[in-house]
């Protein structure tokens, strides 16, 4: 697993890498969101392997951030609830 992002050619591709993978360990649901990552990367094998792989990993990283945001809703309203 990559905990730390890797600097790439695609500057919107790396942005969003960063700003998901901040964001996930900022609420700490970084595990769930690696593994969310992995079955989306998993589901799109093909067109990952195929001539545009940054396009096709960008869609997925934007794709994701949807769950990511569901992940940290949950996160909060757990805390919430705890501190009540």
């Amino acid at each position: 697993m990559i905990d730390r992002p890797v600097k790439i050619g695609c500057t919107e591709l790396y942005t969003a890498r960063v700003l998901n993978m901040s964001v996930a360990q900022y609420y700490g649901v970084f595990k769930e969101y690696a593994e969310l990552l992995n079955k989306a990367r998993q589901r799109n094998a093909r067109k990952l392997e195929s001539g545009d792989a940054n396009k096709t990993e960008l869609k997925i990283i934007y794709s994701i951030r949807k769950d990511l945001n569901k992940l940290v809703l949950k996160r909060i309203n757990e805390n919430y609830y705890e501190n009540k």
